[in-house]
């Protein structure tokens, strides 16, 4: 059994301003960095024209699942804001329910998954497919004993394809993520044992901000954005062994 418990927050911030004057007969003095989301409140000739520069941006990665905006137009200047936000949270449970029957003291084995292909190359210079197995297997040997008990000779793999490698050649492989117990355990008929568990946590934050002016107290908020992740997945392994003194005990 996999569960999963994510946790994402997100908060961006995108602004802008622009400013013009005039000065002597003819002279004409402009500053932009606007953003385009007030671009239909700017009319050529009342603000500069540009209605895509930004003077800060750190939005958030995807589609916000909310933002709201600010503008400020006068005869000579324009000043508008945008505030993203997005939360996505995610809770999963993977059940791989591998089964299989063998004699007593003889070895079983099981498996399912996925055969991943990767470029190779030799040094020759001509390339090859190879392929990389990424399984959930089951290996067991029982022994049942004279109280009607199962002793367990185990070995449980899991794997899921991980990130890309680079190779010696050049190219990338893939990389395969491997959970795995070995072990021996003594069950009754028919009961339910946990041979154990690996919980793993991820944390990580990020911020992207504008230098100095995220810095200074309560306004910097408005020059920074932030992103949270919160990720927690536990993989516990449940064996159930069952003697069966009849063929009909199969079905």
């Amino acid at each position: 059994v996999t569960v999963r418990d994510d946790f994402d927050r997100d908060f961006g911030i995108t602004a802008g301003f622009a400013y013009l004057d005039e000065y002597g007969s003819d002279g004409r003095f402009g500053i932009t960095g606007n953003r385009s989301a007030a671009s239909g409140l700017v009319q050529n000739g009342t603000t500069p024209d540009s209605a895509s520069n930004t003077a800060i941006s750190t939005p958030i990665e995807g589609t916000p699942a909310g933002s709201i905006g600010f503008a400020i137009l006068d005869s000579d200047f324009l000043i508008d804001l945008e505030l993203q936000a997005l939360e996505v949270e995610g809770r999963g449970e993977i059940i791989s329910t591998p089964r299989v029957i063998t004699a007593n003291q003889k070895e079983a084995r099981i498996k399912q998954g996925v055969e991943i292909p990767f470029q190779e190359a030799a040094s020759s210079g001509a390339t090859s497919t190879s392929f990389k197995e990424a399984v959930l297997e089951l290996v067991v040997t029982p022994q049942i004993t004279p109280d009607n008990r199962v002793i367990m000779d185990l070995t449980v793999t899991q794997d899921t394809l991980g990130a890309p490698v680079p190779t010696s050649g050049g190219g990338t492989a893939p990389a395969i993520d491997t959970r795995e117990i070995d072990t021996q355990v003594l069950v009754d008929d028919g009961a339910t044992v946990v041979l154990g568990g690996i919980f793993e946590t991820t944390q990580g934050e990020d911020f992207t901000k504008v230098p100095i002016l995220a810095d200074i107290p309560v306004i910097g908020a408005a020059f920074r954005g932030s992103s949270r992740e919160d990720k927690k997945t536990e993989l516990l392994i449940f064996v159930t062994p069952r003697i069966l003194k009849d063929i009909d005990e199969i079905n």
